[in-house]
């Protein structure tokens, strides 16, 4: 019995360059009575530049969060980027909202909450 092989050549194959993944989650956080801060659902991109911020050892547990609130924040249009100056001046309880919502966007499954 013959058989035969099915095969595609280089040219046959497509790239799947341009392959559209989805838009990310955006998660609102209030930080006060009307005031929102969106944070996106990290691309791959994000990712390590937040593996590089939490690595270095030069920077402090405090600076690398702001940092990573930093990269994560996804204004509205027109609205400019968080700076770390900007984000200097958010209080505890703002912070500790923040980091609720990236543990959800992280997956990482901690609850702030459990840990007191």
């Amino acid at each position: 019995m013959a058989t035969s092989k099915m095969s595609r050549t280089v040219s046959e194959i497509e790239p799947i360059s341009g392959y559209d993944f989805g838009e990310p989650d955006v998660i609102p956080v209030e930080l006060n009575k009307g005031k929102i801060l969106y944070l996106k659902e990290p691309s791959a991109e994000d990712l390590i530049e937040i593996n590089n911020v939490s690595t270095d050892s030069k920077i402090n547990e405090i600076e690398a969060t702001l940092r990573t609130i930093c990269i994560l924040h996804s204004p509205e249009e027109g609205m400019p980027r968080l700076s770390m100056k900007d984000a200097k001046k958010l209080t505890a309880r703002q912070l500790k909202k923040l980091g609720e919502a990236i543990n959800e966007l992280l997956g990482t499954g901690e609850d702030l909450d459990e840990e007191e």
